[in-house]
């Protein structure tokens, strides 16, 4: 059955919409990562079973929970400074509740107890379920393709790795 004018633009609003929401979620969970707020960073995410691959020493989480306890641990340090760049996105609607995504990201960090810089790069593909009216995370992987490392010391700087992978 073909649908009616009227429905297919509702249909076509509603995967709009859907596409905006997601955006605006993506959004807000690098502006918590950045501002480390621990709750925001987990409220991104459905509640139970999911699946957080990050390439290096994160890799696999499988709880929002664990999430909010590795980022409470390791990023929530006020010698860690960091800044999400992503986009452009690439997000598919599957069904009114299911959708994946594929986002663009550079990411810096600076550690100012190591007196590091780090600029990675790389590609998110996720998974969203939208629950009620909210669409969430269910699954995210990174992966870097390429990432360099910088150190300072005595205000000279000098390059420390340099690669499509992060450091060993």
């Amino acid at each position: 059955m073909s649908q009616t004018p009227s429905g297919a633009l509702e249909a076509r609003i509603a995967r709009l919409e859907a596409i905006e929401a997601i955006k605006s979620l993506k959004a807000r969970y690098w502006y918590c990562c950045d501002s480390k707020d621990v709750e925001g960073v987990r409220d991104c995410f459905l509640e139970g079973p999911i699946e957080i691959h990050y390439d290096g020493p994160v890799e696999l989480v499988n709880h929002r929970d664990r999430l909010h306890e590795v980022f409470k641990n390791v990023a929530c340090q006020t010698h860690i400074v960091e800044m999400h760049h992503g986009g452009p996105p690439r997000i598919e609607i599957h069904g009114p509740n299911d959708a994946s995504g594929r986002w663009g990201l550079v990411y810096h960090l600076m550690d100012t107890k190591a007196q590091t810089i780090s600029v990675v790069g790389g590609y998110y593909d996720d998974e969203y379920k939208r629950v009620g009216d909210e669409w969430l995370i269910s699954k995210a992987r990174f992966k870097v393709c390429s990432a360099v490392t910088y150190g300072w010391k005595d205000a000279a700087l000098r390059l420390l790795h340099s690669g499509p992978s992060l450091p060993a």
